[in-house]
């Protein structure tokens, strides 16, 4: 399902569907796009790990990171896959990091100094990529895009779009009770999404039987 095709369910579900509409196309294109963030945001997001690299240089121990990366999984050196230690500033200093200005090949990257920075240690004397492996916001959709959270979760999408639009200051409208019912239910059907995409994540274990 495309999102003018979920605007549409949206109209009809809200009995906004004949013109001239309360909620006009492109107010009700972004309550869909907040939406499927907003899923994404109170999920674990879109898996994705081919989008996003750091080019290291020798000259600097700061590097930028896409605001819409949620939560990092993992960090590679492109070039040999080996990995690059993934560490939060709080337990930098327990895992042996201090930013001495030593220079050596890159070990870590510290994160949650500064909002969307990665800072490297040791300082790096050795130029090199790191693949990221993240969970992302998705991007953001216009009419007739395709979403890219699951199809099963697109209608369920449509109770965050109609809290949104109860909750719009205008008398014909609003419906603070509608409005609390659907983030309700809403925040409700992500906290179950969430533990699947978790168990689906997890590794089956396989028992083996020895002959008797």
């Amino acid at each position: 399902m495309d999102a003018t095709e979920l605007r549409t369910m949206l109209r009809s579900e809200i009995d906004d569907a004949v013109a001239p509409y309360l909620v006009s196309d492109s107010l009700a294109s972004s309550y869909i796009d907040d939406a499927q963030k907003m899923f994404c945001r109170l999920t674990e997001g879109i898996e994705d790990g081919r989008s996003f690299t750091l080019s290291i240089n020798t000259t600097s121990e700061w590097y930028d990171l896409d605001k819409s990366i949620l939560k990092f999984r993992k960090a590679t050196n492109a070039a040999t896959g080996r990995e690059i230690t993934l560490v939060n500033q709080e337990k930098a200093e327990a895992a042996g990091i201090y930013f001495d200005g030593r220079q050596a090949p890159l070990q870590a990257l510290v994160l949650g100094i500064e909002k969307n920075m990665a800072r490297a240690w040791p300082k790096p004397n050795v130029a090199m990529t790191v693949a990221l492996n993240v969970f992302r916001l998705p991007k953001t959709i216009a009419a007739g895009d395709e979403l890219e959270v699951d199809e099963h979760h697109h209608q369920h999408l449509l109770m965050w779009a109609k809290h949104r639009v109860y909750s719009i200051q205008d008398s014909e409208i609003t419906d603070k009770f509608k409005a609390e019912k659907y983030e309700q239910s809403f925040r409700a059907y992500c906290f179950q999404a969430l533990k699947e995409q978790v168990r689906a994540r997890r590794i089956v274990g396989v028992t083996s039987y020895g002959g008797v």
